[in-house]
């Protein structure tokens, strides 16, 4: 995959928010993992008030000015595709942004099954079982305890590298006593390590709609402007002449700072057509690089700390939706399109792909330090799951 660029952020204070409320989506816009992001410069940040950009060429970063938002209102920033910017700086005496809210519409949080023993397998082809719950009907659930500690795991699960390891661990769990640790290199350009599921029988999906969750654990986030993947789903986009893959994703970019503090990394979802890179299909597709910016929510981060995410990708009305902690990201429920593409405008249609396979773990695509992130407690359903 071609480096996907965002702008840098200068921002204010960042509220954690969180999703696991599990509701449909019923609006928004969605992209992919363009480049370039968006800013606005200084002053604070009223409540509901939210960054939003354009994208711009590939160069330098490019800063617009946002100044003071107001209750409700909107600051506006230039986009970058750049990789390289500078931290999010929260202006003296800003006001914290409110995140998370309702639910864009309707459906009550998703319940937890009880039960679900480790070692058990639910659904067609489980892996190691239920652990912390959630299973009930699922299409699919792993809680890695099945699995040998230090080696990858295996089964349904494989694994793809470029300057990453992928290994069972046991020094750090959610539930049971293992989870999977994911590591990438020190180094410029694309780093992955990621666990696949992809085939039957799991995909394709009847109605192509699907939700999933996991508990993961970020050591650290990048304090520059590196956009990164931890979720995605991909597949090739039907009913088009010649037929691309196209890739839905959730993962950040942007470095999030109160005064010299870093905060954390800006969650974001982004759309991508990877075979319209030169070289990759011989430029099959339209270029894309699209983006969606959360209003300045943060990946938690820190040794220990355990975090539930949650998703449903929605192929028929081309749409993603996030959780995080059991509350929506409303900014990063996606319908459609999106703030801002790097290629094309922002009415672009995020052309939902047939998903055929999903990955989790980490990827980056500019020079950044080594990387790790652990994952427990996968589950892949047809219905909202809920955190344990």
């Amino acid at each position: 995959m071609a480096p996907l660029r965002f702008s840098k952020l200068t921002s204010l204070l960042v509220l954690l928010a969180a999703g696991c409320a599990a509701s449909p989506p019923s609006s928004g816009s969605g992209g992919k993992p363009g480049s370039g992001g968006t800013s606005s410069s200084g002053g604070s940040v009223g409540t509901g008030g939210q960054a939003t950009g354009g994208a711009s060429a590939t160069g330098g970063a490019s800063v617009g000015s946002g100044g003071t938002v107001g209750t409700g209102g909107t600051g506006s920033g230039g986009a970058s595709s750049s990789g390289s910017g500078g931290a999010a700086t929260t202006g003296s005496g800003g006001s914290v942004s409110a995140t998370g809210g309702a639910s864009a519409s309707g459906g009550a949080a998703g319940t937890t099954a009880s039960g679900g023993a480790a070692g058990g397998t639910t659904g067609s082809g489980g892996g190691g079982g239920a652990g912390a719950g959630g299973c009930g009907t699922a299409l699919f659930c792993d809680d890695f305890e099945s699995y040998t500690a230090g080696a990858a795991p295996n089964g349904r699960w494989t694994t793809q590298l470029n300057g990453g390891t992928v290994t069972v661990d046991d020094t750090q769990k959610h539930s049971g006593t293992k989870s999977v640790k994911f590591t990438t290199q020190s180094k410029s350009g694309t780093k992955t390590a990621f666990m696949k599921l992809m085939g039957t029988p799991l995909f394709p999906l009847d109605g192509n709609v699907f939700y999933g969750r996991m508990m993961f654990q970020l050591q650290a986030g990048p304090t520059t402007s590196v956009h990164w993947t931890f979720i995605q789903a991909g597949g090739v986009v039907p009913n088009v002449t010649p037929s691309y893959h196209a890739v839905y994703r959730y993962g950040g970019q942007m470095p999030v700072t109160q005064g010299s503090t870093f905060l954390g990394t800006q969650l974001m979802a982004s759309y991508d057509t990877p075979d319209s890179y030169p070289g990759a299909s011989a430029g099959i597709g339209p270029s894309s690089d699209c983006y969606q910016q959360s209003n300045m929510v943060v990946a938690p981060m820190g040794t220990g700390t355990w975090s539930c995410v949650e998703w449903k990708f929605d192929g028929p009305n081309n749409a993603l939706q996030i959780w995080l902690d059991s509350k929506p990201i409303p900014e990063l429920t996606v319908m459609g399109h999106s703030m801002g593409c790097v290629n094309q405008s922002a009415s672009y249609t995020w052309l939902s792909p047939t998903f055929a396979d999903l990955e989790l773990g980490w990827e980056s695509y500019q020079q950044d330090d080594a990387r790790t992130i652990w994952i427990d407690d996968v589950v892949v359903s047809k219905s909202p799951i809920g955190c344990p």
